[in-house]
């Protein structure tokens, strides 16, 4: 493994050691999985998909935390709005203003105390990103643009099919994997034609299966919590049966069916997924490591939850064995390629 941030903060110089010290624990904080994973990526992207994944993190947090109010429509679509306005002109003289609004709007809009905490030091991920060259910052953004357009979209758009699924996964989830292979595609020095184009043709699936496994496995806790229901709204039509009402268990059978159609739409993402870790360089082997543990337990974990009721009746989220995680830990390829 790398040294942690190392070579990045190397090069921020003595004024943005402290603003990347910040990153570095607000990953630990905010994203226990991709905490475990980014630090294996190659030092030379390291910076920017930390950075991007806690941008994303603050945008999402604005589009679907409950608040410690209600928030309006238009107060979530001002602030993704003020943040975009933020990345694509830092230096316009509005700038320090927007961004003293938003963190100081974190008291208010964001209940969950580690997101609250990322949007009140925004100031110090902003502070890394200028640090980057302006390609990789181009690059950043423009994902994030498309990222931000989606997530306003699917605030005023039900998800009632599997294609309105996919394509909800691919906004909030999907953009970030275009955004990392964009990274590899660019500044890969030994990246085929033929391995270029499976990674750009699979990109997507990456992100789509790994966000699906997450809204299977909440199923539970959103309803509970009042969350957003990503679950297609066809499947309840099918049925016959309001989503809140999958948590009875008079309505077992119907839950079980529900969830097999949803694991196996999921499923489908799982053989593109790994046609794309295979066509990653070896020159990213770090890269391609942290990506097959994701994936790996993802895949991990829809086996745990077929034909598993908890996934409805359990007092909390269907998780992998701690004995399966250590054997991914200790070779997510391997566990992959079975």
């Amino acid at each position: 493994m790398p040294s942690l941030y190392g070579a990045v903060k190397s090069k921020t110089g003595e004024l943005l050691q402290d603003s990347m010290e910040y990153c570095k624990g607000a990953l630990q904080s905010v994203s226990r999985s991709f905490a475990l994973t980014i630090p294996l990526v190659e030092e030379n992207i390291l910076g920017p998909i930390m950075v991007g994944y806690l941008e994303a993190r603050i945008l999402d947090t604005f589009e679907d935390d409950i608040g410690r109010r209600e928030i309006t429509l238009e107060e979530r679509i001002e602030a993704m709005n003020m943040l975009m306005e933020i990345l694509e002109n830092p230096n316009s003289e509005s700038t320090k203003e927007k961004i003293d609004i938003l963190t100081g709007s974190a008291d208010e809009m964001v209940q969950n105390p580690k997101y609250r905490d990322l949007v009140k030091n925004m100031k110090s991920v902003l502070a890394v990103h200028s640090s980057f060259d302006e390609a990789t910052k181009e690059c950043m953004v423009r994902w994030l643009k498309e990222m931000n357009f989606g997530m306003q979209k699917f605030l005023k758009q039900e998800v009632y099919s599997f294609d309105d699924l996919d394509e909800y996964c691919y906004y909030v989830a999907g953009t970030p994997s275009g955004f990392l292979t964009e990274l590899i595609r660019k500044r890969s020095k030994d990246l085929s034609e033929e391995n270029s184009s499976i990674l750009k043709e699979n990109e997507r699936d990456f992100g789509l299966f790994l966000q699906k496994v997450n809204i299977i496995r909440d199923f539970r806790e959103d309803i509970l919590d009042n969350e957003k229901i990503f679950w297609p709204g066809f499947l309840f039509e099918k049925y016959q049966v309001m989503p809140e009402k999958l948590l009875d268990e008079a309505n077992k059978e119907k839950s079980m069916e529900i969830l097999d159609y949803m694991l196996d739409n999921a499923c489908k993402h799982i053989e593109p997924v790994k046609a794309y870790l295979n066509s990653i360089p070896d020159e990213y082997a770090g890269f391609r490591a942290g990506a097959a543990v994701n994936f790996a337990m993802g895949v991990a974990t829809l086996d745990t939850m077929r034909n598993n009721s908890e996934v409805f009746f359990g007092d909390k989220p269907v998780k992998i064995s701690h004995e399966s995680r250590d054997n991914i830990i200790s070779d997510p390829l391997g566990f992959v390629s079975n």
